[in-house]
């Protein structure tokens, strides 16, 4: 899947757990974070967070370049 459908697709599922988060507490307040609107939530920011993670390791991974000799003086 390419990182922006992904990204998009993220957002999207935030924004429905977002919304059945909201429900399950208007309905039941005293049940706290442990909703399945919660859980789509957190779904939601793995898939999100994933090309950026990607970005990060790939960046670890390539060698930084040694310095010029003419730059260090």
């Amino acid at each position: 899947m390419n990182d922006a459908v992904l990204q998009r697709f993220a957002v999207v599922l935030a924004l429905v757990g977002g919304a059945l988060h909201v429900t399950a507490l208007a309905e039941n307040p005293s049940q706290g974070f442990v909703t399945v609107g919660f859980a789509v939530l957190l779904l939601a920011l793995t898939l999100g967070g994933a090309p950026v993670a990607r970005e990060l390791f790939e960046a670890d991974a390539t060698p930084a370049e040694p310095p010029n000799a003419d730059e260090q003086s």
